[in-house]
């Protein structure tokens, strides 16, 4: 009964898998992270938070359907190291809030996880708003891996609902990138060069090339495709990228040795500058 049980837990989970991979469902095709939440999580309250008042410094984090686990919550850390007032909120709670509630806070951070388990938790009306939120009032807009698969589409300059995706900023939807090409690759530690100057090594779990905006590339992987772009929408500001920056240590263990450990000053230089809209060094 045991072993029978265990492969059928087994084949659940390998069924979930594959369904979450689909690139069908118009969403990233690559690895998910295995943490990310299938259904919404339940924070501790239902009614969606709000300030009640605009602030240059309050973040909204999205930690709903589709969202890691780990991530968000590190995401949260990197935060509150950074001593900015978050609020977090799920889907229902993103469902409930209005144009005036989102406009609000200054940035809205969707972290890793997957891009269509994120766009299904949430009508297409509450994903207008966010896009609306960007464009129209100014919020800002931080897309990590999942959250960059999520931000891009056609209909940006639109108020019509998407299929998938926010549509905060103009474009077609990312393309796959693949560490050396290996298309089998589930997560990897890969070298990113800045245009600054600096270089270093980021975990990818799965994350897109970003977009190849004029002026707008900070980031780029080893084969010269995009890894992190900024550019404005309307009058917001968007930052997406592909790898981690906020990545927590036990994700290495997946991902492998990394050369230079821990990369949350990169991850507070991407959120400082979506929070102040400030364009970062650029190719």
């Amino acid at each position: 009964m045991k072993k029978n049980t265990i492969q059928i837990v087994l084949i659940l989970f390998m069924t979930m898998v594959q369904g979450c991979a689909d690139s069908s469902l118009g969403g990233d095709s690559n690895s998910i992270l295995p943490d990310t939440a299938v259904v919404d999580p339940a924070n501790p309250t239902t009614k969606p938070p709000t300030p009640s008042e605009a602030s240059s410094n309050k973040v909204l984090l999205f930690n709903g359907q589709g969202i890691s686990t780990s991530d968000w919550q590190t995401t949260q850390s990197i935060l509150k190291t950074m001593r900015l007032e978050t609020q977090v909120v799920n889907s229902a709670q993103l469902e409930q809030m209005t144009v005036e509630d989102l406009k609000k806070f200054a940035l809205i951070i969707v972290p890793g996880g997957h891009s269509s388990g994120i766009s299904s938790g949430l009508t297409g009306a509450a994903r207008v708003r966010v896009r609306q939120a960007v464009r129209d009032y100014g919020v800002s807009y931080l897309g990590i891996c999942a959250g960059a698969w999520a931000a891009v589409g056609t209909e940006a300059n639109t108020d019509t609902a998407t299929s998938f995706g926010f549509a905060a900023i103009y474009g077609s939807h990312l393309a796959n990138w693949w560490p050396d090409g290996n298309t089998n690759a589930v997560a990897a530690v890969v070298p990113v060069q800045f245009a600054d100057g600096k270089n270093r090594q980021l975990v990818w779990y799965g994350g897109p090339a970003t977009p190849e905006w004029a002026g707008g590339v900070v980031a780029r992987y080893s084969n010269g495709k995009a890894a992190i772009s900024q550019a404005y929408s309307g009058k917001g500001f968007v930052v997406l990228t592909g790898p981690h920056p906020e990545a927590p240590q036990g994700w290495r263990n997946t991902a492998g040795y990394d050369s230079d450990g821990l990369d949350y000053d990169i991850a507070q230089e991407l959120i400082t500058s979506a929070l102040t809209r400030t364009p970062m060094a650029h190719y």
